[in-house]
C-alpha cells in the first residue's frame, strides 16, 4: 500500500503543476521552453494580398516565436466584419478603409485603439495620417495608397495599330477597333458590387468633376432623371456595358481578370489592386495602364488609401496585436508588400516599381490630376447600396427604376 500511495501522491502532484499556467488553454500553445505561446487574429478584407500577407506573417514568427498571427480571408468581408463588431467578436487585428464613413463612425463608437502618439506611427508619412485621422486622433495605420483606371494589353494594341485614348471620344474609337477584329473591348464584372461602385464613381468624377458630382449627391432637390451629372453617367455605364463581354452579368472580378489575362479581353477597366490577380492569373503580354479618359483629354484619377490596419479597442492581446502592426509599418516589410502588391506605398523610403501602373500613379501627386473618391462624404453603408444599384442597372437595364433607387437613397 504504501508503494501505491506513494505513486498516486506523485501522480496527484504532476497534475497539480500543470494546472498553475503550464496547460495549453484553448487559442494557445506553448514553446519548447514552456511560455505561453499568444495566438492573434488578422482579419484581412483585401483577397489581393492573401499570400503575400501570409510571408510577413512568416517572417514575423521567425522574430517572435511566441506569437501566432492567424490571417482570416472570407468572402464578403465587410459585411462579415460588421456582423462581428455587432456581435462584439472583434478580431485583434483589421483591415479598414480609413477614409470612409463607416470608419468615422466605428473610431467614434470606440472599436478602435486609439493610437495617437503611437511609435507604431514612426515610420508613415504624416501627410497620409492628416487623411485619416478622427478627431484628431489616429485610429488607423494606412499603409498603401490606391488609384483607379483602365489596364490594357499593350502587346496587342501595339498589334492592332491601337494608340492609347486620352479623351472619351477616343475610348469609343478604340472600343470600335477592336470590336472590328472580333475582340472584346472590356473585362468587366458586373456581378461584383463593389467594383461596379468604384468604376461608376470614376467614371462620375472624370466626366463632370469633382465638386459637380459632390454637390450632386449632396442637394436633396437635384433629382436624378434632371441632372446633367447623372445623365452623363447612365451614358457612360451603357457604353462600358455594350462593349463587355457578353456575359459580363454572371461574372465576378476574378473571372474579369481572367478574360483581361488571357487576352480575349483587351482592356480591364479596375484599380491598382488588381495588378497580383493579373499576374497570377497568368498575364503573358505586356500590359499597362491609362487614366480613365474625359472631354478634356487629361484624365484625372480617383483613389484613397487602400490598405490600412486598426487594433480592437478591446483585444485580449493588445501589446501583441502592436508589435506586429508595428511590424507591418518597419522599410523591410513595406517594401516587400510595394514589391508584390505594387500599390504606392505610405511608409517613407518605400517606393513601389510598377511600370504597368505608373502612367496612373505618378498623377497621385500632381496638382489637379487626383481626386478622392465621393463616397467618402456618403453617410454610412451609402457606399455599398451605390454599388448595389449601379450594379443592377448594368444587369437588368431599368433606367427608371435605376433612378428611383438613387433618389431614396439620397434622399431626392
Amino acid at each position: 500500500m504504501i508503494p501505491l500511495l506513494t505513486m498516486m501522491l506523485a501522480v496527484s502532484a504532476g497534475c497539480s503543476s500543470s494546472s498553475n499556467g503550464n496547460t495549453n488553454q484553448e487559442g494557445q500553445g506553448t514553446t519548447d521552453d514552456n511560455t505561453k505561446k499568444v495566438t492573434i487574429e488578422l482579419f484581412n478584407q483585401k483577397s489581393e494580398i492573401k499570400d503575400n500577407l501570409n510571408q510577413i506573417i512568416k517572417d514575423f514568427n521567425v522574430e517572435n516565436p511566441n506569437i501566432e498571427v492567424k490571417q482570416v480571408q472570407v468572402p464578403d468581408s465587410r459585411k462579415v466584419l460588421y456582423a462581428r463588431m455587432a456581435s462584439n467578436d472583434m478580431p485583434d487585428i483589421m483591415s479598414i478603409f480609413p477614409n470612409e464613413s463607416d470608419f468615422r463612425t466605428q473610431a467614434k463608437s470606440g472599436y478602435f485603439m486609439d493610437l495617437t502618439g503611437s511609435d507604431i506611427l514612426a515610420n508613415i508619412n504624416p501627410t497620409f495620417l492628416d487623411d485619416v485621422k478622427y478627431e484628431g486622433k489616429d485610429y488607423s495605420v494606412p499603409l498603401t495608397m490606391n488609384a483607379y483606371g483602365i489596364y490594357y494589353n499593350a502587346t496587342q494594341f501595339e498589334k492592332l495599330g491601337l494608340k492609347v485614348p486620352t479623351t472619351w471620344a477616343e475610348l469609343e474609337q478604340t472600343a470600335a477597333a477592336i470590336k472590328e477584329k472580333d475582340l472584346i473591348p472590356f473585362a468587366t464584372s458586373f456581378k461584383a458590387q463593389w467594383s461596379v461602385g468604384h468604376l461608376t464613381e470614376t467614371l462620375m468624377v472624370n466626366g463632370s468633376g469633382l465638386d459637380p458630382v459632390n454637390q450632386f449627391f449632396a442637394d436633396t432637390s437635384a433629382k436624378a432623371g434632371d441632372s446633367a451629372v447623372f445623365q452623363k453617367l447612365t451614358a457612360q455605364m451603357e457604353f462600358i456595358r455594350d462593349n463587355s463581354q457578353p456575359d459580363a452579368p454572371g461574372h465576378d472580378y476574378a473571372d474579369a481578370v481572367n478574360l483581361f489575362a488571357t487576352g480575349e479581353a483587351l482592356m480591364l477597366p479596375q484599380g491598382i489592386w488588381a495588378v497580383p490577380m493579373i499576374q497570377q492569373a497568368g498575364m503573358q503580354d505586356e500590359y499597362k495602364m491609362f487614366p480613365v479618359p474625359n472631354d478634356d483629354g487629361k484624365g484625372i484619377v480617383v483613389g484613397g488609401i487602400d490598405y490600412a490596419l486598426a487594433i480592437a479597442a478591446k483585444s485580449k492581446h493588445p501589446e501583441e496585436a502592436k508589435k506586429f502592426v508595428k511590424f507591418m509599418t518597419e522599410q523591410k516589410t513595406a517594401q516587400y508588400l510595394a514589391d508584390n502588391e505594387k500599390s504606392p506605398s505610405t511608409i517613407n523610403g518605400v517606393k513601389a516599381d510598377a511600370p504597368q501602373t505608373e502612367d496612373v500613379t505618378k498623377l497621385l501627386t500632381e496638382e489637379g490630376r487626383y481626386y478622392p473618391w465621393p463616397h467618402f462624404n456618403w453617410q454610412a453603408g451609402q457606399d455599398s447600396n451605390w454599388g448595389a444599384e449601379t450594379s443592377a442597372y448594368m444587369i437588368i437595364k431599368d433606367k427608371k427604376a435605376f433612378e428611383s433607387s438613387i433618389n431614396n437613397e439620397f434622399g431626392k
